[in-house]
């Protein structure tokens, strides 16, 4: 009992620190991970060992390949073509914005990369039009993270890595459908209680050249191919990633050294350094204490929105795919066993996934984050202003992770189990 104790209290230290001193958290558990081992006697093989490789070199494809396409400006035209299409339909911007960045997230760039083109577009668009930026900003980051959830998505691939050792039959899918619609749920109640569809400007084409040039052509292509080869062949995403970013390159379609420079390193530090970590604590039984402590608090009916509002709550302070799904996806199986009755493996982890993903609204998290550094590059806002935003993005990241914390006690997670 003392090791499982010292080793949760070793995983609770690193994400702590790492948030209060703004360090990478997985920087940080690495930097444990050798005095647990020793404190534990586990051999420095068995932290090498939780190292995710495969997981790493996916990821590691993926955005280098959306890096190539985000650099020659391939996704930013996509995306204003597309609202540039509703001309005097100004109330559908906001839902355009949010089914552009769904889509885009879901083909394979995931949250992180869609937030940076997209939170941009809307908030620039919501000054420009006068509109609500928390209207527009969290609308794109309700697309972006409902969208990563997809089987070939930044999300989806690491749930799907961490429940391979589960029995449980079509996880991925079941996630995908269970998050979107709970995603899209939390749009639509934001969209009318924010008054969405009562915004009448005209949009016009601005003096942008928004045509696609032969490099962006070619990625369009590429993107194309991508989705069809995963998707309706089965191939592994990172490692077709890699093969048509090098055809890229070679057809001088992108900068490799510009590329490089926009993958978000510091994310795959933070996934991978917590990944080491976790193995050490769930080997010296840190992972089943916290099962038991989430259990000791749960029945089979509050199970599901305790388990989500705690991922939305760690998501405040923690990465989502870095930190939430690392420590609270591995406890589902034990939960599962301990509390019996009426609940699914499947109907936790979209709790858990649901919950943390729709908290990126939060000025705390990326998505958020980049809302306020949006406005205040686009507005002449005062110290001021930027707090009374930065209010608002917590509130309504507050109310977005009640509604999930509601469907997942109503048990309309079940029917994806």
């Amino acid at each position: 009992m003392e090791l499982q104790i010292i080793s949760l209290l070793f995983l609770i230290f690193a994400i702590v620190i790492g948030f209060v001193k703004k360090i990478n958290v997985g920087l940080v558990a690495l930097g444990v991970a050798l005095p647990l081992s020793m404190i534990g006697k586990i051999k420095p093989n068995v932290i090498f060992s939780g190292f995710p490789s495969k997981l790493f070199l996916t990821l590691l494809g993926t955005m280098f390949f959306f890096s190539i396409l985000q650099e020659n400006k391939t996704l930013e035209i996509l995306s204003k073509k597309v609202v540039l299409l509703v001309g005097k339909r100004a109330y559908l911007v906001p839902i355009i914005i949010y089914i552009i960045s769904y889509f885009l997230s879901a083909a394979g760039p995931g949250a992180i990369s869609v937030q940076s083109i997209m939170v941009i577009l809307a908030v620039s668009l919501a000054v420009e039009m006068k509109i609500s930026i928390i209207l527009m900003g969290a609308l794109s980051i309700l697309g972006a993270v409902g969208g990563t959830t997809s089987p070939i998505a930044l999300t989806g691939i690491i749930v799907a890595d961490l429940t391979s050792n589960m029995e449980v039959p079509q996880v991925v899918n079941s996630v995908f459908l269970g998050v979107s619609l709970a995603n899209f749920i939390c749009a639509i109640i934001l969209y009318v209680f924010l008054k969405g569809y009562k915004i009448k400007i005209d949009i016009k084409a601005t003096n942008e050249n928004l045509k696609f040039n032969r490099e962006q052509k070619i990625s369009l292509v590429s993107l194309l191919f991508l989705i069809i080869v995963v998707v309706g062949f089965q191939y592994d995403v990172g490692l077709v990633s890699f093969f048509l970013s090098i055809i890229l390159i070679l057809l001088k379609v992108g900068d490799e050294k510009a590329a490089i420079k926009k993958i978000p390193w510091g994310v795959l530090i933070l996934i991978s350094g917590v990944s080491v970590l976790m193995n050490v604590t769930k080997t010296m039984g840190g992972i089943d204490l916290l099962a038991d402590i989430l259990s000791s608090m749960m029945n089979d009916k509050t199970a599901p929105s305790i388990i989500g509002l705690t991922a939305g709550l760690m998501s405040w302070f923690s990465s989502a795919n870095g930190v939430v799904f690392p420590t609270l996806i591995p406890t589902v199986s034990k939960i599962v066993a301990d509390i019996g009755g009426n609940i699914s493996a499947i109907e936790l982890i979209i709790a858990i996934v649901g919950g943390a993903t729709v908290a990126g609204i939060s000025p705390l998290s990326t998505g958020g984050s980049l809302i306020l550094a949006a406005y205040s590059q686009e507005t002449d806002s005062t110290e001021k202003d930027e707090q009374n935003l930065f209010a608002k993005l917590f509130i309504t990241s507050f109310f977005v992770v009640i509604i999930i914390t509601i469907f997942a006690f109503l048990g309309i997670f079940k029917i994806f189990s």
